[in-house]
């Protein structure tokens, strides 16, 4: 099943194994933008279908979402990926589950994420000739990524993703003595590691 195949994945940032009757999910996994195109490979082959894919800009940079959920028993899962503000340039999807297509083109409208590899991103919702993404946030208006999590949700991470670093490091293995918990404070901009 691809919940236990990424959660065992050495790349993955913080991972989550979830119980269904409580969250109504299995797992949330970040990813690094490089694992997202073969563990949607995966899913598709495991029978998932893409739900949505939706962004989030938060002070750390932006977080694309991706929840995938099968039909035969319970098995939603979220896939989480994190790209800077200085490059919001993120993998399409859409030649996997092409119900991504219009998720993507719809993200691209509102954020200015551009999805590499999509085949007609172009806007959906706004004029082709428009320049405003009105759900980014000013700088001094975005949230960090730790005050959207609720406390069960980070556990399982490497020490790098709890200072403020939310890229995954997909070279290296996961750390073995990840710390349960999020930071006391958010990382201030500037004093991140990551994005």
């Amino acid at each position: 099943m691809i919940g236990q195949q990424c959660l065992l994945s050495a790349g993955n940032a913080c991972r989550k194994p979830r119980d269904h009757a409580t969250t109504g999910s299995v797992a949330s996994i970040y990813l690094s933008s490089e694992q997202l195109l073969p563990a949607m490979r995966e899913a598709l082959k495991d029978g998932y279908f893409l739900e949505d894919v939706c962004g989030l800009d938060t002070l750390e940079g932006f977080e694309i979402v991706y929840h995938l959920d099968r039909w035969d028993q319970p098995g939603r899962l979220t896939l989480r990926i994190a790209i800077p503000h200085d490059k919001p340039e993120a993998p399409s999807v859409a030649s996997v589950f092409p119900a991504a297509d219009w998720h993507e083109r719809e993200t691209f409208d509102m954020y200015g994420i551009v999805f590499t590899g999509h085949p007609d991103l172009k806007p959906l919702l706004l004029p082709e000739d428009s320049n405003i993404h009105p759900l980014l946030k000013e700088p001094a208006d975005r949230v960090s990524i730790y005050h959207l999590f609720p406390d069960y949700d980070i556990i399982d991470c490497r020490p790098e993703f709890l200072k403020g670093d939310i890229r995954p490091a997909p070279q290296e293995p996961a750390s073995p003595d990840t710390s349960p918990g999020k930071p006391d404070k958010p990382a201030k901009a500037g004093k991140s590691a990551g994005v």
